[in-house]
């Protein structure tokens, strides 16, 4: 399966509205009772499986990402690349007519609690606090994108790799054992991060062999050592060398 994969059915829970609990997110703040009860009534959970594009009906969708993550993918003239990675927590939001291109994917199982970008836009109309709220996250996602593309110019590979798992360790981890699921392919990381795939497993091996991580499967890792994983994003030294 891959990008131009026909969609999946993405599996819809329908939300009871007298007894659905918003999820606790920014999106959802200062929101009233009867405000929680409006959104809890167009908003539902939808299930994609690994590598379905993120849909409804054939649509763009706006929400929240419960549980997996969502890789965004760029047309470009070498074929398909690697442009972002969204993961628990997240905001899934349309993209801009200036990224038409942008094809947004599930990783593995993923949940998302939204509704079509159609439906939310009525919503936004009708709860103007979560209209100040979907604009504060989408301002400060692009802030973020360009703080990733600004780190991806200044930082060194092995500074790229150690962010991205960096960031990855910081992400709810299910199974008790603080194992790191690196998500992507080494390929996709490496398109990511602006890398070589060979450049991305050596710098790996390499953090692994200095005890920073264990790698237990070519995608579950273990950070040995976080305060050597944060020096290796090169972040501190900056910072330091600021004062």
């Amino acid at each position: 399966m891959n990008a131009l994969t026909p969609l999946s059915e993405a599996v819809s829970v329908p939300v009871a509205a007298e007894c659905q609990i918003l999820p606790d997110h920014a999106l959802f703040v200062g929101l009233s009772r009867a405000e929680q009860l409006t959104v809890a009534h167009e908003l539902s959970i939808h299930n994609f499986d690994d590598e379905a594009p993120i849909l409804l009906e054939g649509a763009p969708m706006v929400g929240v990402i419960q549980a997996g993550a969502i890789v965004r993918m760029s047309r470009s003239g070498v074929g398909m690349q690697t442009v972002g990675l969204l993961l628990c927590g997240d905001l899934v939001s349309p993209a801009g007519p200036r990224t038409s291109s942008v094809l947004s994917m599930a990783v593995d199982e993923t949940a998302i609690f939204g509704t079509s970008a159609e439906r939310f836009r009525a919503l936004l109309r009708e709860v103007p606090r979560l209209q100040l709220n979907y604009l504060d996250l989408v301002a400060a996602e692009l802030q973020a994108t360009r703080g990733w593309y600004t780190m991806l110019g200044r930082k060194t590979a092995p500074e790229r790799v150690a962010s991205l798992i960096l960031r990855l360790s910081r992400q709810p981890m299910w199974d008790g054992e603080g194992l790191i699921d690196l998500l992507l392919t080494r390929d996709r990381i490496g398109s990511l991060l602006g890398l070589k795939m060979e450049t991305v497993s050596r710098q790996i091996r390499a953090f692994s062999k200095a005890g920073v991580i264990a790698m237990y499967t070519p995608t579950k890792i273990k950070v040995l050592n976080q305060e050597a994983l944060v020096r290796a994003t090169g972040d501190i030294w900056r910072e330091t060398s600021r004062l």
